[in-house]
């Protein structure tokens, strides 16, 4: 797996990848009691799931109390590697957009064609586009019919991603039903930049990285000079289980709070089901109680049983916050059963939280 990822890096910097050296800032250790306690149970997770079919755990982390209680890292992977993070970029590009509003640039409410261009909206809007609001954005139910990701040129060597997402057809009303596509997080972070006038990138690096002491990151730029916003972040484990905490925290750091309590609360809750709730058999009732893919989706992240939301990424790169349990799981690995990976967790690690 380790030579895929630098296939994929080496695929990746044909566009812009916009770093930000320098070291991170740790995270407080616990007690030699705790990690004690935490190691044999963690231990037994990521051994299994290495065992587990072709799954690699590049890494695990386990906070408690805001404290490091487990770290560990294998297959040739260390502390300080920026892993691809894929999807689980999308939340740091939600979190861009709560910042945004919270300095009163704009609203979950603003409808989407207000940010952009006559020259870049279609001659002929659909009446859907006129509907489309930023909130349809964050909770994947903009309607659209196609992901920027499948259509055919549009990564890494052309330009007018924007123009082109927006020219999309629909499938059906925005707000209606969920329909992953990272062409929506594109557009978020399209938005972001230009409220802000800077750079998604650039602007959590002032309003998150910084303040969190994260010093160790890149992100993929586009051609179009927009960062990607639906995937393209690299992060080390610790800097993304500081991202858990941040959240689990509800916006304050080091006692200071730098994002609204009220952004978290609509941010981490379901805003929309990934189902029909009336088209629900009796068959599939038990499925959707107990998958982690149907407990609903907030602002570019998931809901999970065990009342935790978390940050997903393909293969395996999660972010799992507890709250009920003031604990975070962060994990980086290659598998093509994520959902195997979580329940692991709730095996093996969640009983000592």
């Amino acid at each position: 797996m380790k030579r895929l990822e630098k296939i994929f890096a080496a695929t990746v910097l044909t566009g812009l990848i916009c770093s930000c050296g320098g070291r991170r800032d740790a995270l407080p250790r616990a007690d030699r009691e705790m990690t004690e306690t935490f190691a044999v149970a963690c231990d037994s997770a990521f051994d299994w799931l290495n065992g587990f079919g072709v799954n690699e755990v590049h890494s695990l982390m386990v906070l408690k109390d805001g404290k490091v209680a487990y770290e560990r890292y294998g297959n040739g992977h260390d502390e300080n590697e920026l892993h691809v993070m894929w999807s689980a970029s999308k939340t740091f590009t939600a979190t861009a957009v709560g910042f945004a509003v919270q300095d009163g640039l704009m609203s979950v409410d603003d409808k989407v064609v207000a940010f952009f261009r006559d020259d870049e909206l279609p001659a002929e809007r659909h009446p859907y586009l006129e509907q489309l609001t930023v909130k349809d954005l964050l909770i994947m139910s903009s309607g659209f019919s196609n992901d920027i990701l499948n259509i055919p040129g549009s990564r890494f060597f052309e330009h007018g991603w924007t123009k082109r997402m927006l020219a999309t057809d629909f499938y059906c009303e925005p707000g209606k039903l969920f329909s992953y596509n990272s062409g929506n997080s594109y557009l978020l972070s399209d938005i972001v930049g230009r409220v802000t006038g800077r750079r998604l990138d650039d602007y959590l690096n002032e309003k998150l990285f910084t303040p969190l002491g994260i010093r160790d990151y890149r992100y993929e730029i586009t051609p179009d000079g927009v960062a990607a916003g639906g995937w393209g972040l690299f992060l080390s484990l610790e800097s993304f289980a500081k991202m858990g905490q941040f959240m689990l925290q509800k916006g304050v750091w080091n006692g200071k709070r730098l994002l609204t309590e009220e952004w978290f609360d609509e941010a981490m809750s379901c805003q929309i089901l990934q189902y029909e709730p009336d088209k629900v058999t009796p068959e599939q009732e038990q499925y959707i109680r107990d998958s982690e893919g149907t407990q609903g989706y907030g602002y570019q992240m998931w809901l999970c049983t065990h009342n935790a939301i978390r940050l997903d990424g393909a293969w395996g790169q999660l972010c799992i916050i507890i709250p009920d349990r003031n604990a975070v799981i962060a994990t980086f690995s290659h598998t093509g059963a994520a959902e195997s990976h979580i329940k692991a967790f709730w095996k093996y690690i969640y009983p000592l939280l």
